[in-house]
């Protein structure tokens, strides 16, 4: 079985298995691996998750190694910006108010979670 060896930042060394990864590609144009593009896991000692950026080189180990690949928009590197949300119907006043009113009930999050799809 292959034997993925990373850093946590906390606890250092560890070796993880190719379910334990995501690698997340970023492509600009014809490019294999764009600025952006990284690997992400949660550290088997500490549960925190760690990202790191992947190069063409640490894509291609990972890759190899069975890594399951997100491929991802030249835009996805970048962090949101309030002028530019991420779309969806806006806001209204009505939708604030009943925002308001559902979180003054003790029982909001059940009553929030009945109204999702």
């Amino acid at each position: 079985m292959t034997r993925i060896r990373a850093s946590c930042p906390v606890c250092g060394e560890v070796d993880l298995q190719p379910a334990d990864v995501t690698l997340h590609l970023v492509r600009h144009g014809d490019e294999d691996v764009g600025d952006g593009s990284c690997y992400r896991f949660a550290c088997p000692a500490c549960l925190d998750v760690v990202t790191k950026p992947a190069d063409e080189r640490i894509a291609a180990l990972l890759q190899t190694g069975g890594v399951e690949v997100e491929l991802l928009g030249p835009d996805a590197g970048r962090e949101p910006h309030p002028e530019l949300p991420p779309g969806g119907p806006a806001l209204t006043p009505d939708d604030l108010l009943d925002l308001h009113q559902l979180l003054e009930r003790d029982d909001w999050f059940e009553r929030l979670v009945a109204l999702t799809p």
